[in-house]
């Protein structure tokens, strides 16, 4: 049986998302939400729309099943997609057919930098 994720839930999602998003400065995103029927399973997904454009959509599901509701963690699914948007273009360098080693290691150091002006305390 499903049952569906009410508008409190979405904004609780929401709320989240922006808090990780702020922490974590990813300012160079132009980032919308969607509160809506997933065609996977998942809770959320985070959706890039393109790669040079920074436009992400981050979708939470408004199905879920009544097993999945006592399992769901909305915090905690907010803090996953925040974290698919971080590692997003490692993911999307990792499906090219042809990748030059500078576009990786950039990549790289962007979620280096992330960590460094969030997570490092001297």
């Amino acid at each position: 049986m499903t049952r569906n994720t009410t508008v409190k839930e979405f904004e609780l999602f929401k709320s989240e998302c922006l808090k990780w998003i702020d922490y974590f400065g990813l300012k160079d995103w132009k980032i919308d939400f969607l509160h809506e029927e997933l065609k996977s399973e998942s809770y959320a997904e985070c959706r890039v729309e393109g790669i040079s454009s920074r436009n992400v959509v981050l979708c939470f599901n408004t199905k879920c099943s009544e097993y999945d509701r006592k399992c769901l963690n909305i915090r905690k699914t907010a803090f996953h997609e925040v974290w698919e948007l971080i590692l997003w273009p490692l993911q999307y360098i990792g499906t090219c057919r042809y990748v030059q080693p500078e576009e990786f290691t950039t990549a790289v150091h962007s979620v280096i930098r992330t960590m460094e002006n969030t997570i490092y305390k001297e």
